[in-house]
């Protein structure tokens, strides 16, 4: 379809609600990795919910398959569009309010474009808590991270964003508008369809809004960060902090030694912290009822393997800060270098060891030119398993990755875990579903696909 034709179907719309510049476009068909670089002619702003029901009307009438995008901060390739495909963005940065901030039953409904740093500022003033947190805070829009079923650092106290959402409106393929946006904990009235929308990753239809639970600010906070021999030392020390301090804990994130001198290589100084083979980052909050907090906690830690210049507990909010930095700045060292085969898997706990061990041995058998940075959020399962490759063939790039990865999701089946834990499977995993989803239940999912969008225009070529 040409520019012209398509100018002429989107007319209705505000000359403010779409562009045609092809150096505009451009920026937004690039994923944040700089892995996935797309083509569209045309890139929509809608304003309102009714502008989208009229582009979803429009799509659907005229065959015109859309690629929904929020923030733009995925990892997977779910929100830009594919490569000479015709495919036309719609972007939800200007669906922005916050309609509604209910103090009484602690409930938030925004608009999928609100970013995400920006209702947290905004709760703050009231002494409120928003129950997502991730690195990207500042860039990725609402609507972007309940399509992803986003969890980020606080899943360990919260749980992911599914968890906390009571309500969602949606519009559909069909340019009709799915309005749930119920302020109700508890609602048994058949099927919960909002729970199909949440994690779909802009398949079955455009998520314009949501009411979000949200708590009470924590009074005050303390970042532990500590250093370790080997991995089983981390788990052990898990154990202690878990049944030491239980609901207490915010986050517990996890970083192995090349983590840590991969962002000494890109210029960031870690101040005071001891070398060793393995690193946690601890959050606890709430904890004014215990007196003398530092000295009870330092009782807590008392085993063999853990020596009082192992661990640094923070003693103001500049050092919260500090030590969270060191962790949120991995993925943007990451970034920085040539070559990183990525992984975001889910492993039991239990099991987490032995993972990391056997697939780190396969992987050097493999090719020993090769690093590999582990970091996560170890509170709820999830490891970024990732491959920084050395030198390589450029010819050979592809079969290469494959072999990387055949080896990574072979031994994620072995024990039982999920080859995404959290950034979904856009383009990037979409071929490998396969290895987490049996036949019958990807039937299913193509059943489900089918009964909300059966001429397949939205988000084409993602996920199935």
């Amino acid at each position: 379809m040409g520019i012209k034709q398509l100018k002429k179907i989107f007319s209705i719309l505000k000359p403010s609600e779409y562009s045609l510049d092809r150096e505009i476009i451009k920026k937004y068909s690039l994923d944040w990795r700089g892995v996935y670089q797309g083509s569209s002619d045309l890139i929509l702003f809608p304003k309102s919910v009714q502008s989208i029901c009229k582009i979803m009307n429009l799509c659907q009438k005229n065959s015109i398959p859309l690629v929904p995008q929020g923030g733009n901060t995925g990892l997977v390739g779910g929100g830009v569009p594919r490569k000479n495909k015709n495919e036309v963005i719609l972007n939800l940065s200007k669906l922005n309010k916050i309609r509604n901030l209910d103090l009484v039953g602690k409930s938030i409904t925004i608009e999928s474009g609100c970013i995400l740093e920006n209702i947290k500022n905004k709760l703050q003033k009231f002494n409120l808590e928003f129950p997502l947190s991730m690195g990207s805070r500042g860039n990725c829009q609402i609507g972007g991270n309940i399509a992803t079923n986003a969890g980020g650092v606080n899943v360990i106290k919260y749980g992911t964003i599914r968890k906390n959402i009571l309500g969602i409106e949606a519009v559909l393929p069909d340019g009709t508008i799915y309005n749930s946006l119920k302020n109700v904990k508890k609602n048994n009235t058949g099927l919960d369809l909002k729970h199909i929308l949440i994690g779909s990753e802009g398949i079955l239809g455009i998520i314009t809004a949501a009411t979000v639970q949200v708590f009470p600010l924590p009074k005050e906070r303390i970042v532990i960060w500590a250093s370790f021999k080997n991995f089983s030392d981390v788990l052990e020390f898990y154990q202690q902090i878990t049944n030491s301090f239980n609901d207490l804990i915010t986050s517990f994130e996890f970083m192995n030694k090349e983590s840590i001198e991969l962002l000494e290589k890109n210029e960031m100084k870690l101040d005071g912290l001891k070398k060793n083979q393995c690193y946690c980052l601890v959050e606890i909050s709430n904890f004014l009822k215990i007196k003398d907090f530092h000295n009870f906690l330092i009782s807590n830690i008392n085993f063999n393997n853990l020596k009082t210049n192992d661990i640094i507990i923070s003693k103001s909010e500049s050092e919260n800060s500090k030590l969270w930095s060191y962790r949120e700045s991995i993925p943007l060292a990451e970034k920085k270098e040539k070559f990183i085969i990525a992984h975001d898997v889910s492993i039991p706990l239990i099991m987490i060891n032995k993972f990391v061990k056997k697939t780190s041995i396969e992987i050097k058998k493999f090719e020993k030119n090769t690093r590999i940075i582990n970091f996560g959020h170890l509170g709820d399962n999830n490891l970024h398993f990732n491959i920084l490759v050395n030198s390589y063939s450029s010819d050979s790039k592809k079969s290469f990755v494959n072999s990387i990865n055949r080896i990574v999701f072979d031994n994620v089946n072995q024990f039982n875990g999920a080859i995404s834990a959290e950034h979904g499977i856009g383009q990037l995993r979409r071929d490998e579903l396969r290895l987490s989803k049996n036949k019958s239940e990807i039937e299913k999912m193509k059943i489900l696909k089918k009964a909300f969008d059966p001429k397949n225009i939205l988000n084409p070529g993602k996920v199935i």
